[in-house]
């Protein structure tokens, strides 16, 4: 006769709870401590974050993605330490980071209005945000080419059926494969 599992919280079991720690060392070493930060900055690093404050990514550092944090997700702050290093709680799952890591990840209070570049029109103006690469070497590739954040470019040329992309980033012309097109997350901007 099989035993039922005991549900609890809800639909959840025992084992479907789980926390993740990603980040080198422990906070017992003195490092530098995170500065205070007015109310009116809109983008910092999430080591600044106080408890229960609820925020957006805007930035994070390569290899970050595949641990569950992702551009433009909500989290919540659930704990934090001096050092710098928070727990989270993102898609329903907690997430730590260690002072280094949270040094790196910059959020903000406000949604961010991302979208891929392919969303775009010809002849719109947009800002670099940040990247949503599923591979490592899209986001080396793209900050090799100039697009990195911040950088504001007009779209040029849609192909047909959306492969290429063509941009005028800095007065030159610059064509992105689909892929390179969906791995850069940009706002639209007014000229």
């Amino acid at each position: 006769m099989k035993r039922q599992r005991q549900r609890h919280r809800g639909n959840q079991t025992p084992q479907s709870w789980g926390f993740t720690f990603v980040g080198g060392g422990c906070d017992r070493r003195d490092g530098p401590k995170p500065q205070n930060r007015s109310r009116g900055d809109s983008v910092f690093p999430l080591s600044q974050a106080s408890v229960g404050d609820r925020l957006w990514v805007v930035d994070l550092p390569a290899g970050l993605e595949p641990k569950g944090l992702r551009l433009g997700d909500e989290v919540s702050i659930l704990s934090c330490t001096e050092s710098g290093s928070v727990v989270l709680s993102v898609n329903g799952q907690q997430l730590g980071f260690c002072g280094d890591r949270t040094q790196g990840i910059q959020v903000s209070r406000e949604p961010q209005s991302l979208q891929q570049l392919r969303h775009l029109k010809v002849g719109e103006a947009g800002r670099i945000l940040g990247y949503d690469c599923p591979h490592r070497g899209y986001r080396k590739r793209l900050l090799a080419m100039g697009l990195t954040p911040g950088t504001e470019f007009t779209v040029t040329r849609h192909a047909p059926l959306g492969d290429p992309v063509e941009i005028c980033v800095r007065g030159f012309s610059l064509s992105l494969r689909k892929d390179e097109a969906c791995a850069l997350l940009v706002e639209a901007i007014e000229e």
